[in-house]
C-alpha cells in the first residue's frame, strides 16, 4: 500500500513538474511576451545594473558599457526549464546548450531599430567571467566547445556558464541616437545650435538603448556614470555625489569631458530610467536648501561649468522640509522666456507634492525631484523616478494664456508629481493595468487641483475634459475595458488613450463617492506602503478597498469586474408612468432607467446624486445607488424609482401630511421621495459622480434650452450644456438648435472654460453635422459675436478665448479680412509701455475698448492665423507667410511655417507632405504631428479623400517605430479629415479587406471613425 501511495505521489509530482516545466518555457519570438515575462519573473530577483555612458558631440551613437547582476532561482535537479526554450520559436533536433540541470538559462532584451539596425551592436561579452561568443538564432553546433550566446528574435539567450544565485554579465554596446524613431532622441536647437540629448523608455524601449529585462515587475538598481562634454548639464533619477560636484566646478577648456557618477536608485523597472544632457540651463527653488534666488541660478561668467547641487541625504526626503532639492532645467535659448514662469512652476511643483505627501501618509519617494523642460517632447511629460520630463510648451505657454491654459499647466504638474507613488514606487506588474498608475495620477490630479488652486473649480473641470473625452471613446465600436489584455508588450502602445488617460479616473471618481472619501483614503495609502518599490495588479487595490469599506468575502468583486473589465459606457434617462393604486388613488412614479448593455448581463451599479427642481426653484438634492449587481451578489437591475408624485393628499398618511413638504424621504433612510409637487426639472447626475451618458428627458430638456443662461451654480450649468450635446451626439436634438443657443449665450457667459467646451462642439458642428447651407447662414453671425467679445470681453482669459475661437472658425470674406488686420497691426505694432516679453506685440483687435490691457500676439499666433487663410485659400496668404518667415526666425517657428505649408490645397502640395510623413526619416514626430492637422483640414477633404485608405494601411509601421499617441493622432487627423459617405465606406472596405489587422489597430480605427458614422447619422436626419 505504502509502495502504490509512493509511486503515485511520485507520478503525480513528476507529472506536475513536467507540466510546469512545457508551461514555462515560453517560445522566443519578438518583443516581450506576458508569458516570457512571467517566466523570468519567476527565475530572476535582485537586478542590478551598471551603465557607463559617453555622450558625444553629434555622434550617431549612443556608447557604452554595462554590468548587469540578476540571481538565478535553482530549481530542483531534474527540472530544466531552460531546455524548452527554442530558437526561432520552433522546435528544434538541436536543443540549445543548456547550464546544469535545474538553472534556467538567462534572457535579455535586446531590439535594433528598424532601418538602424547597423548602429546596435554588442562586444565584448562576458558572463560570470568568461568570454562569450554572439551568435544568431540558429547558427549553433550542439558540438561545439566554444562558449556562446544566441541572439534571437531581439533577445540575447545565455544557456551558457550561468549559475544558480548572482551571475554577472558585461558588455560593450552602441546604440543608435536619431531625432526621432528611437529610445534616445537629439534635438538640435535652432536658434543657438546648441545640442540636447534624452531618453525616453516607456513602455518597452529601453531594450533599444542596451539589453535588459525590459518587463515592468522586474524592477532593478541602475547605477548610472556618464561622460560628457564640457558645459553640459546631465540628469538623471538619483542625484550626485558631493565629489562629483567638487569636480564639476573646475574649469577646464572645451575639448574636455566630465564624468558625472549618480548614486544607485531604489528599485525602479526600465520605463522610468532616463537621463538627459545638453548645455541646460539650471533653475533652483528657494523653497529647498539650495544658495542662490529665484531663477536662474548664478554662475561664474567665465565657466561655463553648471553650478553645483547640493548634496542630499539618501533615502525618503519631503518637500515640506528643506532637504527635497528641486530644479528646474531648460536649454539655453529658452531661459530668459521661462524666467517669469519659474516662480508659479516652482511653487505648483512644492505645494504639490506637499500635499501628495499629506494625502497619502508617504513621504516623497525618492532624494530628489527634478523637472526637465523637453523641446518637442512627444508627450506632455513622463514621470521618470525623481526627474520627470515634461514638454517644453507645456510649460512655457507658446501664446496669451488662458485660465483655461494655467489649469492645463498645473494638471500636468501635479499627474507627474502624482507618478512618483503611483507608477514609479508602486507599479503595475503588467502593462494590462496600465490605467491603474495612469487613472490614479490624472485622479490625484485633480484632487490637488482642489487644493492648490481652489479657484480652478477642479472637478467642473473635470467634467469638461476628462468625463467628455471617456464618453466619446466609450460609446465608440472601438472602445475598450480599462484593463487591457496584452499579450506582448510590443502592443502596448494602443493602451494608451482615452480609456486609460479618461475614464479610469473617472471610475475612481466614481469610487470615492461609493465606498467614502476616507475609506478611499485609506485604501490608497494602505495599497501604497504594502507594495512600495514592488508591483501590483488592480485586484491588489479592490482588496485594499473591501479592507477599508470592511466589506467581507469579496463582496467588491463584481461591482470592481463591471468597472474594470467590461467595456462600454452605460446610458440612462429619467422617466416616469402614472399609477393608481387599488383604492383609486393616482400618482406619478419617476425612475432613472439604464438601457441594455450588450457586453454584459449586468448593469453598472453606481452611487449617483439627483437634482430635482420644482417650480419656485424648490430644489432637492437626492444620492443613492443604482444598477449593477447589488453587494452580496444579487441580481441586477436597470430600473429604480427615486420619486413618487401623489395628485391626491389621501396617497399620504395623515400623519406624515403636515410634516413633508417637496421631495422628502418616505422614512428615514430611504431612496424613494415622496412629494405633491411635480418636478420641472430633474437633472440624474449632479455634481458628476456617476459614469455614463445621462440623457436628459424630454420635459427637463425643453426646461434646459429656456433657462440655462439664468442658472447661478457653473458646475451644473456646464453640465446641462454637456446634457443637451448628449443629445445632439444621440441625434435627439436638432445640432441647429445647440448652434443657436450657443451664439444667443455666449453674450452673457462669464466662465472662460464653458465657452471654451461650448466652442469646440460649435467647431464639430459647423464642420460635421450642419448641412452646407445651415453652415453658411450661421458662420457670418458667428463670425459677428465671436469678434465682438475678443473686443469687448471683461477679462483677457475670455478674450484670448474667444480670439482662438474666430482664427479657427473664421471662414467669410470679411472674416478672413479681419484676419489680416490681426496679423499686420500685431506685426506693425508699437509699445505701448506694458509689460510683454520678447517678441510680443500688441494688436488694437485684441485690445478692450478703454482700457490699456492688450492681448498680444506671439511667434505662435502669427502663425495660427496665416494657416488658417492657408487652409481658406486666400490668394494672399503665400505672401503672408513669406513675409512671417523672414521675421520669425527662432527654433519653434520654423516648425510653425512647416506645419503651415500643410495647409495648401494643391494634389501636389499633399504629394509632397505625405512623402514627408511616411519616407523623410530626418523630420521628427513633432513636426509631423503638427502638419498633418492642416494637411487633413476637412475643407479639403476631397484632395485628401485618396490619402484616407494608405493611411490606413500605414498603421503597424507606425505601431512599430513611432512614439506613444501619434497612432492615435495620426488617426484622428486622417479620420477627421474627412465626413462623408464616401469615406466612410473606404474604412469600412479596409477593415473587411484586412482580416489579420491587429486588433488594436482595428479597435483604434473603429473609435476614430465613429466621427464619421455620427455625422453621416445626424445630417441624414437633420436636413
Amino acid at each position: 500500500m505504502k509502495v502504490m501511495l509512493f509511486r503515485v505521489l511520485f507520478i503525480t509530482f513528476f507529472a506536475a513538474m513536467t507540466a510546469f516545466a512545457q508551461q514555462s518555457a515560453p517560445p522566443i519570438e519578438p518583443g516581450v511576451s506576458q508569458a516570457l515575462a512571467q517566466w523570468r519573473a519567476a527565475r530572476y530577483s535582485d537586478v542590478r545594473y551598471k551603465l557607463n555612458l559617453t555622450l558625444e558631440k553629434m555622434s550617431p551613437v549612443l556608447k557604452g558599457t554595462m554590468e548587469i547582476r540578476v540571481n538565478v532561482l535553482t530549481l530542483p535537479r531534474g527540472v530544466n526549464f531552460g531546455r524548452g526554450l527554442r530558437p526561432n520559436g520552433a522546435p528544434s533536433p538541436s536543443p540549445m546548450r543548456q547550464p546544469d540541470p535545474g538553472i534556467p538559462a538567462i534572457i535579455l532584451d535586446w531590439r535594433k531599430i528598424k532601418g538602424s539596425e547597423s548602429l546596435s551592436t554588442i562586444s565584448n561579452v562576458t558572463i560570470n567571467g568568461k568570454p562569450m561568443e554572439v551568435r544568431g538564432g540558429g547558427a549553433f553546433q550542439i558540438t561545439d566547445a566554444k562558449p556562446y550566446i544566441i541572439e534571437d528574435r531581439e533577445h540575447l539567450i545565455f544557456g551558457d556558464g550561468v549559475v544558480a544565485g548572482e551571475n554577472v554579465i558585461k558588455l560593450d554596446f552602441t546604440s543608435p541616437i536619431l531625432t526621432s524613431g528611437s529610445a534616445i532622441t537629439r534635438y538640435v536647437d535652432k536658434e543657438d545650435g546648441a545640442e540636447y540629448i534624452y531618453s525616453l523608455f516607456v513602455p518597452s524601449d529601453a531594450s533599444t538603448a542596451f539589453p535588459v529585462f525590459d518587463q515592468p515587475d522586474l524592477k532593478a538598481r541602475f547605477a548610472l556614470t556618464v561622460v560628457a562634454p564640457t558645459g553640459w548639464e546631465v540628469i538623471s533619477n538619483s542625484e550626485l555625489p558631493p565629489i562629483e560636484n567638487m569636480v564639476r566646478i573646475l574649469k577646464l577648456p572645451q575639448k574636455y569631458s566630465i564624468t558625472n557618477t549618480f548614486a544607485e536608485t531604489k528599485p525602479i523597472s526600465t520605463y522610468v530610467f532616463a537621463f538627459a544632457a545638453g548645455p541646460f540651463e539650471a533653475f533652483a527653488d528657494k523653497g529647498g536648501n539650495l544658495s542662490g534666488s529665484e531663477g536662474v541660478l548664478a554662475r561664474d561668467k567665465e565657466s561655463t561649468l553648471p553650478t553645483p547641487k547640493n548634496t542630499l541625504p539618501t533615502g525618503r526626503v519631503s518637500a515640506s522640509d528643506t532637504d527635497l532639492a528641486s530644479h528646474i532645467y531648460v536649454r539655453k535659448s529658452q531661459a530668459k522666456k521661462f524666467e517669469p514662469h519659474s516662480k508659479e512652476i516652482f511653487r505648483l511643483n512644492r505645494e504639490g507634492i506637499k500635499y501628495l505627501e499629506t494625502y497619502f501618509d508617504y513621504k516623497f519617494p525618492w532624494p530628489k525631484y527634478d523637472l526637465v523642460l523637453i523641446p518637442e517632447f512627444p508627450f506632455g511629460g513622463m514621470e521618470h523616478a525623481g526627474a520627470t520630463f515634461l514638454r517644453e510648451a507645456s510649460i512655457i505657454f507658446p501664446t496669451e494664456p488662458t485660465k483655461s491654459d494655467h489649469i492645463s499647466r498645473a494638471n500636468l504638474i501635479f499627474h507627474e508629481a502624482a507618478h512618483q507613488w503611483f507608477g514609479d514606487t508602486v507599479t503595475m506588474r503588467w502593462f494590462d493595468d496600465l490605467w491603474l498608475k495612469e487613472g490614479f495620477a490624472e485622479f490625484m490630479a485633480y484632487k490637488t487641483l482642489e487644493k492648490v488652486m481652489p479657484e480652478a473649480n477642479a472637478w467642473k473641470v473635470f467634467y469638461e475634459r476628462n468625463k467628455q473625452a471617456a464618453y466619446a471613446t466609450d460609446s465608440t465600436k472601438g472602445t475598450t475595458p480599462i484593463y487591457q489584455k496584452i499579450d506582448n508588450l510590443s502592443a502596448a502602445k494602443s493602451a494608451y488613450g482615452n480609456i486609460v488617460y479618461r475614464k479610469a479616473p473617472s471610475f475612481l471618481r466614481q469610487a470615492e463617492f461609493y465606498l467614502g472619501e476616507q475609506k478611499f483614503q485609506t485604501a490608497a495609502r494602505a495599497f501604497l506602503k504594502k507594495h512600495e518599490y514592488a508591483n501590483a495588479t488592480w485586484k491588489d487595490l479592490v482588496r485594499e478597498f473591501e479592507t477599508a469599506a470592511q466589506f467581507q468575502n469579496r463582496q467588491l468583486d463584481d461591482w470592481a469586474s463591471q468597472w474594470i473589465e467590461t467595456r462600454g459606457v452605460p446610458k440612462m434617462r429619467v422617466g416616469s408612468e402614472e399609477l393608481s393604486t387599488q383604492i383609486a388613488l393616482t400618482y406619478t412614479a419617476y425612475d432613472i432607467r439604464q438601457l441594455f448593455n450588450p457586453e454584459s448581463n449586468n448593469y453598472w451599479q453606481q452611487k449617483i446624486r439627483i437634482d430635482i427642481v420644482s417650480a419656485g426653484n424648490r430644489e432637492k438634492k437626492h444620492d443613492f445607488i443604482f444598477g449593477g449587481v447589488n453587494v452580496g451578489g444579487n441580481a441586477g437591475y436597470h430600473t429604480k424609482s427615486f420619486l413618487s408624485v401623489s395628485r391626491d393628499p389621501r396617497a399620504i398618511e395623515d400623519q406624515q401630511r403636515q410634516s413633508i413638504g417637496d421631495f422628502e424621504p418616505s422614512q428615514p433612510g430611504s431612496e424613494i421621495l415622496l412629494s405633491s409637487k411635480f418636478p420641472v426639472f430633474i437633472f440624474p447626475n449632479y455634481q458628476d459622480y456617476g459614469y455614463g451618458i445621462f440623457l436628459l428627458d424630454d420635459k427637463s430638456r425643453e426646461y434646459v434650452l429656456k433657462n440655462i443662461q439664468n442658472e447661478k451654480d457653473p458646475f451644473l450649468r456646464s453640465m446641462m450644456w454637456g446634457s443637451l450635446w448628449d443629445s445632439v451626439r444621440e441625434a435627439e436634438l436638432d445640432p441647429k438648435v445647440y448652434v443657436e443657443l450657443v451664439v444667443k449665450n455666449l453674450a452673457t457667459e462669464q466662465d472662460e472654460t464653458i465657452v471654451s467646451s461650448i466652442l469646440g462642439r460649435v467647431g464639430t458642428a459647423m464642420n460635421y453635422y450642419l448641412p452646407d447651407a445651415q453652415r453658411n447662414a450661421i458662420a457670418p453671425r458667428l463670425e459677428t459675436i465671436l469678434l465682438d467679445r475678443l473686443q469687448h470681453a471683461p477679462t483677457a482669459g475670455q478674450r484670448i478665448t474667444f480670439y482662438r475661437a474666430f482664427v479657427t472658425t473664421a471662414s467669410t470674406a470679411k472674416g478672413r479680412e479681419v484676419l489680416k488686420e490681426m496679423l499686420a497691426q500685431g506685426s506693425s505694432a508699437t509699445r505701448t509701455g506694458e509689460n510683454h516679453p520678447v517678441g510680443e506685440t500688441p494688436t488694437p483687435l485684441l485690445r478692450k475698448e478703454g482700457s490699456q490691457s492688450a492681448v498680444p500676439l506671439r511667434t505662435k499666433d502669427r502663425f495660427d492665423i496665416v494657416t488658417r487663410l492657408i487652409i481658406l485659400g486666400d490668394a494672399d496668404a503665400p505672401k503672408r507667410l513669406a513675409q512671417l518667415e523672414k521675421t520669425e526666425t527662432g527654433d519653434d517657428a520654423k516648425r510653425y511655417a512647416y506645419a503651415a505649408r500643410a495647409g495648401f490645397a494643391t494634389a501636389e502640395n499633399k504629394a509632397k507632405y505625405w512623402s514627408d510623413f511616411t519616407a523623410n526619416k530626418d523630420i521628427s514626430e513633432s513636426w509631423i504631428e503638427a502638419a498633418f492637422g492642416p494637411f487633413n483640414s476637412v475643407r479639403h477633404s476631397d484632395l485628401t479623400l485618396p490619402y484616407l485608405e494608405r493611411a490606413l494601411a500605414e498603421l503597424p509601421n507606425h505601431k512599430r517605430t513611432r512614439k506613444i499617441f501619434f497612432v492615435n493622432g495620426w488617426l484622428g487627423a486622417f479620420i477627421g479629415g474627412q465626413k462623408s459617405e464616401t469615406a466612410l465606406s473606404i474604412v469600412n472596405k479596409f477593415l473587411a479587406d484586412n482580416p489579420n489587422l491587429d486588433r488594436d489597430l482595428r479597435l483604434k480605427i473603429l473609435e476614430n471613425v465613429d466621427l464619421i458614422e455620427r455625422a453621416v447619422k445626424i445630417r441624414s436626419k437633420y436636413r
